[in-house]
């Protein structure tokens, strides 16, 4: 075979026949040896029997047409929020279209949970929405979804930021 590769002529035949000087590759044992099933490691952060997250929580502090205190915007930046730009419409009716379209988005993956929007809420507002899932869900799963594009980045600790009635207040989440 390799006589009628050397002998013949052409541009193709020339390279096909440099291609059998080549070595061969994935030819030692490790790459020709039969594959085992591999050993699921279960992960222990993850629940040995399922939860149902009976509750979701969406949480919106957009202050829609404000910029954050602490942050510094370059243009051109984002501006979407949920699909929707919030500068295109007054900003109550861009919150509301915004918590709709959350809302829907999150019903795709868990249909049958309660959902409850705070739009722009004070710190008790989001406490008593807190305390009052927590307490219907008992031991089932509640998720929160916080959305804060309108007040400062949450602290190194971990705290969020909410409206007050003047000002900007924190809250801890834990």
């Amino acid at each position: 075979m390799e006589e009628t590769l050397t002998k013949s002529s052409g541009s193709a035949d020339s390279l096909e026949s440099a291609d059998w000087q080549l070595p061969l590759c994935f030819t030692k044992k490790r790459h020709i040896e039969e594959i085992k099933s591999v050993q699921t490691i279960v992960s222990s952060w993850r629940l040995k029997e399922r939860m149902k997250t009976v509750s979701v929580a969406l949480v919106l502090c957009l202050n829609v047409g404000v910029d954050p205190p602490d942050v510094f915007k370059i243009q051109p930046c984002a501006r979407l929020e949920c699909w929707i730009d919030p500068l295109m419409m007054i900003p109550q009716k861009a919150l509301e279209m915004i918590g709709a379209n959350l809302q829907k988005q999150y019903e795709r993956w868990q249909p049958r949970a309660r959902y409850k929007q705070s739009l722009d809420p004070t710190i008790e507002e989001v406490k008593k929405l807190c305390v009052s899932l927590r307490r219907n869900a008992k031991e089932e799963r509640v998720l929160f979804h916080y959305n804060g594009h309108g007040v400062p980045k949450p602290t190194s600790n971990g705290e969020i930021w909410v409206f007050n009635r003047v000002k900007f207040n924190y809250i801890i989440i834990s």
